[in-house]
């Protein structure tokens, strides 16, 4: 029996440019040859903000992501426009939990404005769909690659996106095509 491979769900969270998001599901399914929906938006947590911190939890959003899921086989990726935090990150810009097949990536950082730099939504496009993939890469199976040329490499901040490519390494291909 030919079984089937898990469908991608984007998610927007709160208040996330649609038009955005809608050209991410577009761009994503291909990387990781998979059919991509697109859900309605959905509101961030209130349980997931600590007002001490000002930032919204990860992991909490990506539990209430899981439960958008139509089966356990979905692999939901969702995009907002709040700061978020692990407890022992000052922030991240973006996070993924394989075993809830759910991710979560943050704008707030990778935006211009927040540097104070003009905004260019060309520029939070592309950092973006970077995040995404890397997070996407994470939910399949993949850890972060040492090649800072890499889309799968981990990205501390907005320089370390804009230095990587927006494809995969061959050792990360050849790691790719043996999970897809």
């Amino acid at each position: 029996m030919l079984q089937r491979k898990a469908k991608i769900v984007v998610v927007p969270l709160g208040e996330v440019d649609f038009m955005m998001v809608n050209r991410l599901a577009t761009s994503i399914g291909p990387v990781f040859s998979r059919s991509v929906d697109i859900l309605k938006g959905m509101k961030i947590p209130d349980e997931a903000f600590n007002v001490i911190r000002n930032q919204h939890y990860a992991s909490i959003v990506l539990a209430k992501l899981e439960r958008v899921k139509a089966n356990p086989r979905e692999l939901v990726v969702s995009v907002c426009e709040e700061d978020l935090y692990l407890p022992d990150e000052a922030y991240i810009l973006g996070h993924a939990d394989a075993i809830l097949g759910t991710a979560v990536v943050s704008l707030f950082r990778i935006r211009q404005e927040f540097y104070g730099l003009p905004e260019d939504d060309m520029k939070i496009y592309t950092r973006m769909f970077k995040q995404s993939i890397h997070q996407m890469a994470h939910l399949i199976g993949m850890t972060s690659c040492r090649n800072p040329k890499c889309v799968n490499y981990y990205s501390q901040d907005m320089f370390d996106i804009d230095t990587k490519g927006e494809d995969f390494c061959d050792i990360c291909k050849r790691q790719l095509a043996g999970i897809k």
